[in-house]
């Protein structure tokens, strides 16, 4: 049996950009520890390592940033079906902030060059992935952040109809979304990607370059942008930096996956509600994608 899984994971692949999940994890992802939890490692992918911001002093106190991942209710009112998605990774290359929108000199508060620190995107997963000396961001009202990501993970179910026969299986696939990104040893390009389709022990990958990027840029408060080859994440806060901070500042990107992966049912033959019913040339509209809502948090006043 032969599926041509690209024609039907593409737009997939494009709805789910802004989360990561899957198992096609890369060499470098196993890296140096990077801090994190056991459960979300942290780990420092080819050049990463939590590097500061470009002059800082590092003695003293820091600032450490998180991603915090909840999965808890949340009360969707499209009308789509949807599901969580599981192992869900995405590599995190730098975090700069914005005092607003037109903000020509952004604090670059640390930054992994061309490596990367998966975040876990799963419940309860708390990633550190990175950190610079307190010194490095001024005192003053910060209205804009702004991470720069290398790639993503993803694996979501769905039912795969072919030659009369349906088969429950899931995508497991990985998408660059920043030139420079090293997979499984090799340096790839912005839109490089391998998704494959599992079921039954038995898994039909295809790999390409060409992988779109979400038609819609915004999702769950986000804001897409590619600037020469390397993709960011940008979403309004509100973080007030005093003048004097004699404490590591812990602060945290936290995000609710609950059902974010959205389609919308069809009615066709042999497809159920509530499944990602797909065929080997085409697929339910994926209609949402990424995190239902985002925001900065400050884990230790």
């Amino acid at each position: 049996m032969t599926f041509n899984v690209r024609s039907l994971v593409i737009a997939a692949a494009a709805a789910t950009a802004l989360v990561a999940c899957g198992n096609s994890e890369s060499e470098d992802a196993k890296g140096a520890q990077d801090g994190g939890t056991s459960d979300s490692p942290g780990q420092a992918g080819n050049g990463g390592g939590g590097a500061a911001g470009a002059g800082s002093d590092a003695s003293g106190p820091s600032w450490i940033v998180h991603v915090v991942t909840t999965t808890d209710a949340f009360n969707h009112t499209d009308g789509y079906s949807g599901q969580t998605s599981r192992d869900t990774w995405q590599g995190v290359r730098s975090f700069q902030l914005l005092h607003d929108a037109a903000d020509t000199a952004p604090v670059l508060v640390f930054d992994h060059g061309n490596g990367f620190v998966e975040a876990g995107y799963n419940n309860a997963d708390d990633t550190i992935v990175g950190s610079a000396p307190i010194a490095v961001v001024p005192a003053g009202k910060y209205t804009l952040a702004r991470f720069g990501v290398s790639h993503s993970r993803y694996r979501v179910y769905s039912t795969m109809h072919a030659q009369g026969s349906a088969y429950p299986g899931d995508f497991n696939c990985v998408q660059v979304l920043s030139d420079n990104t090293s997979i499984d040893g090799v340096e790839r390009a912005l839109g490089w990607y391998r998704y494959i389709f599992e079921f039954g022990g038995q898994s039909y990958p295809q790999e390409g370059a060409d992988a779109p990027l979400p038609t819609s840029p915004t999702t769950g408060g986000f804001t897409m942008i590619t600037i020469g080859g390397q993709t960011y994440y940008d979403f309004p806060i509100v973080l007030d930096v005093p003048a004097s901070v004699d404490h590591d500042m812990h602060v945290g990107l936290k995000v609710n996956m609950f059902e974010s992966f959205r389609w919308e049912d069809q009615n066709q033959p042999g497809y159920a509600p509530a499944v990602y019913d797909t065929t080997p040339t085409s697929f339910e509209p994926v209609r949402r994608f990424g995190a239902n809502a985002a925001e900065l948090i400050v884990l230790n006043p």
